[in-house]
């Protein structure tokens, strides 16, 4: 550490309040070369002093935007994000490099990953782990920061001094990341020309209407990684090209703070959401919604409004929902473009589940109907949990259970839990079969409202879910018939389709009391639902 004590640099203490009794310090140290070629390879370190933990730490290496010819650590948003990350307990770098006026390509990424080795030569002093280092960037930062975790292997790139450590990375994050130049011929300085399966987790941020970084090209690249083998998060929302950089934080940064403690941190003490993303942009409803995974519920996706804090303000709290999948599977992937929409309408859903990045990127197995009670009661205990985010701010006396196909069958499986309130089957219905540990006789115990949603004749759930609808005796029916719909109903569509919608006007009269909508089930009002038909009986 003697080198960079003896230079002239800025060292700044700041201070910043935890409470009335405990203070977080970080140091900084700014301008310090990592090589000496030229002025431009110096970058700034942000060290946590007296908080976190004795031993090595973690580090984040952030490289700044701006086209390869221009921007600098020292703008707000690189300078906020050193000290950020510093305060959450990260050894913090942000790099310099030389711009492509100054020196052509490959120099800059020959520059950071040249800046990724001056750490790991430092890291005793700096009390740094090695095999804990990850990188992000946004737009040319972006392309950087991919590099650094795609190309360790390429030689060409490893110039300059520090030559005996390598300029390897343990995860990624690259907001609106430009993964290669269309028309191009030569992909050796591009992200697209190292799709391979070995590569380090990544995060990548993607608005879907950049008109700077096609978000095609980020599509096919997550694919093409994905296809390979390798760990690949992925959120597009919708915005432009700053939406990890000045727009679009409400979800893009907490996600990416999750990604960091999820792969960068033995310590998950403090973290809660273990992985995020945000299908179909977060939804069209008035609060942007988010998929994300619980520490405490690993099996399972919540889908929620992104700030629940703004969902639940003035007192307002989000009604309940349990999802079984088609199949009795664990897994809601084919759903989420429905259940985001919902959640984006003011819902918090619980699916059956793994979260899954694309279909079918794990092994898939049946579940137990019992999973739906699980995820009750794992939101009731978090309901009355001070130190949770849905404290006070979930339902707990509105909680309705729904279910695709065999998932119909778990829904009527557990209907006799009293906390229910309502109960959706899906293209599902029991007729005279038996299946997931459900019956006809299991329609005894329904004590709520209940809506049939069915995708026509050529629904293979039909029949049975219009002889359950004629023998329900005790409880309100709804029969809702998509009749061109099928078995699939619209759950590929954007944002689910008229099922979304169907179902949202259902949940928002059953469990917000919006009368407004009785027309649509009980009138069979349906201008707004061209295609369909509607049934109901012992509505009072």
């Amino acid at each position: 550490m003697k080198r960079i004590k003896n230079l002239l640099s800025v060292v700044l203490m700041a201070l910043f309040a935890l409470s009335a009794n405990a203070q977080k310090e970080v140091k900084v140290t700014s301008d310090v070369p990592y090589c000496t070629d030229s002025p431009s390879q110096v970058l700034d370190i942000a060290e946590p002093v007296n908080f976190g933990s004795e031993g090595l730490r973690p580090a984040i290496v952030i490289i700044h935007g701006g086209g390869w010819s221009a921007g600098s650590k020292s703008d707000p948003v690189y300078r906020n994000l050193l000290m950020d990350y510093a305060l959450q307990g990260y050894v913090t770098v942000s790099v310099e490099y030389r711009f492509t006026q100054e020196a052509p390509f490959p120099a800059c990424i020959q520059d950071v990953k040249c800046a990724v080795r001056w750490l790991k030569a430092h890291a005793k002093e700096l009390r740094v782990d090695t095999e804990r280092i990850g990188v992000t960037g946004h737009s040319a930062g972006a392309h950087l920061s991919l590099m650094v975790g795609v190309s360790s292997d390429s030689k060409e790139f490893e110039v300059g001094p520090w030559g005996e450590y390598s300029s390897s990375v343990a995860c990624v994050v690259a907001g609106a990341p430009p993964t290669e130049i269309r028309g191009m011929k030569d992909t050796e300085f591009w992200p697209i020309g190292y799709v391979g399966g070995n590569k380090p987790p990544m995060l990548l941020l993607q608005g879907s209407e950049d008109p700077i970084v096609r978000p095609e090209l980020t599509d096919d690249f997550v694919n093409k990684m994905r296809k390979a083998g390798s760990n690949v998060d992925y959120i597009r929302i919708p915005g432009n090209h700053g939406v990890a950089f000045d727009a679009g934080l409400e979800i893009t940064k907490p996600a990416s703070d999750a990604f960091f403690a999820r792969h960068l941190k033995n310590e998950f003490a403090n973290q809660k959401i273990l992985k995020m993303k945000a299908p179909e942009g977060g939804g069209r409803g008035r609060f942007q919604a988010v998929a994300v995974t619980e520490k405490s519920l690993p099996d399972f996706v919540v889908y929620r409004p992104a700030n629940m804090e703004a969902a639940t303000r003035r007192g307002a709290k989000l009604p309940v929902m349990v999802y079984a999948n088609g199949g009795c599977m664990n897994t809601s992937i084919h759903q989420e473009k429905m259940l985001i929409e919902i959640a984006s309408h003011g819902y918090v859903i619980i699916a059956i589940g793994e979260m899954q990045n694309y279909p079918h990127d794990r092994r898939e197995a049946s579940t137990p109907a019992s999973m739906l009670t699980d995820a009750i009661n794992w939101m009731e205990a978090q309901s009355k949990d001070e130190a949770s985010l849905y404290y006070n701010r979930v339902d707990m006396d509105k909680v309705a259970a729904a279910g695709h196909s065999c998932g119909g069958a778990q829904v009527l499986a557990v209907a006799d839990d009293p906390r229910l309130k309502s109960y959706l089957l899906l293209n599902s219905g029991m007729g005279k079969m038996e299946m997931a540990g459900a019956s006809a006789k299991s329609l005894k115990k329904l004590h709520a409202p209940i809506i049939y949603m069915i995708g026509g004749p050529s629904d293979v759930a039909h029949g049975n879910a219009l002889i359950d609808y004629k023998s329900i005796k005790k409880v309100p029916v709804v029969f809702a018939d998509m009749t061109e719909a099928g078995h699939g109903a619209t759950f590929a569509q954007p944002y689910g389709g008229a099922f979304a919608q169907m179902v949202i006007r259902w949940l928002d009269w059953q469990l917000k009391g919006r009368a407004e909508n009785a027309p649509i089930f009980l009138q069979a009002d349906l201008k707004e639902f061209p295609g369909w038909t509607m049934e109901a009986k012992n509505f009072k």
